[in-house]
């Protein structure tokens, strides 16, 4: 059995490429529109095992194109799909635009990953009990997430949650979690509080952990990422490349820092090489097309070492 499971979704990105984003009622021109597989859940999934974790995924897909190309995807990746069920609906896909600049708007249409259910829950066996570390987001129906914490913490499992699309939750949910990975946004919208500056980034990040979580890593952009576990804050530095997508960065995040903890590594090391997994995805185009190899990340570290 795995020791990483991604419980999540998986979504077919619509990708348009523009200088500029569109204002309300404003048409622009684009460079290009591309298809890319992606989805957090899948993200997360693929980028623990293509950076040496023992990873299986959980979710739904369609029975369609898109969901074939998932399929296709998770077996040439060596993940362990068996608790990936069919649905009657469409695989889920996303509306995607990026800039110039490589910031991106999305909106995800989640069609079968809001289809994944209790019964489907109801089908994993001892799925849960015998992985370490669960990965959670989201994008499937807040319900079915809020119901599989429930069963991880009567188990006893570390549990990972990326708080995207971000929603108020609440402290019964908040709770239940080990490691909280939400953006300043998210971080926002979690915490109900101003993140505008380190002390008002601390300061959410301890709200939260009042609530029962046990650490807050939130990520930061070029500036890193913010690690509180209620004792400590600190900022874990992060690296200056020129991003050319960043529609995956956080999910890669996430994957990346699931495969360090299950090496058992101290939290600020894994958030450390989290941090440069996701600089060197930024900068390639795509979803799960642009994660990089452990080979890849550990000569990324050292060049950036080299020349600093």
């Amino acid at each position: 059995m795995a020791d990483i499971t991604v419980v999540g979704s998986f979504v077919m990105d619509n990708v348009a490429r523009m200088e500029k984003f569109p204002a309300a009622g404003q048409t622009v021109l684009g460079y290009s529109l591309q298809l890319f597989p992606g989805g957090k859940g899948a993200n997360q999934c693929v980028a623990s095992a293509r950076l040496g974790g023992d990873v299986e995924m959980i979710g739904k897909l369609g029975r369609d194109s898109n969901g074939a190309a998932f399929r296709k995807i998770l077996s040439d990746e060596g993940i362990d799909a068996k608790y990936v069920f069919e649905s009657a609906l469409p695989t889920g896909t996303a509306q995607v635009q990026i800039d110039a600049a490589g910031q991106n708007r999305i909106c995800v249409i989640p069609s079968a990953n809001y289809d994944f259910g209790f019964d489907d829950l109801n089908k994993l066996d001892s799925s849960l009990e015998k992985t370490a570390i669960v990965v959670l987001q989201l994008e499937l129906r807040l319900d079915v997430t809020i119901e599989i914490l429930r069963r991880c913490k009567r188990l006893g499992k570390t549990v990972i949650l990326n708080p995207a699309p971000a929603v108020p939750l609440e402290k019964e949910v908040l709770a239940m979690v080990d490691y909280l990975t939400p953006n300043e946004t998210e971080l926002a919208i979690l915490s109900g509080l101003p993140v505008g500056t380190d002390d008002e980034l601390f300061t959410a990040a301890q709200k939260l952990i009042s609530f029962g979580t046990k650490n807050i890593v939130a990520t930061l952009g070029v500036r890193g990422a913010l690690v509180a576990d209620g004792k400590k804050a600190e900022i874990v530095s992060g690296y200056k490349v020129k991003a050319v997508d960043t529609v995956s960065a956080g999910d890669i995040f996430n994957g990346a820092l699931a495969v360090k903890l299950s090496e058992g590594v101290p939290l600020s090391e894994a958030v450390a090489f989290a941090n440069a997994v996701g600089a060197l995805t930024v900068t390639r185009a795509g979803a799960i097309p642009s994660l990089p190899t452990r080979a890849e990340v550990e000569k990324f570290i050292g060049n950036s070492l080299r020349n600093n």
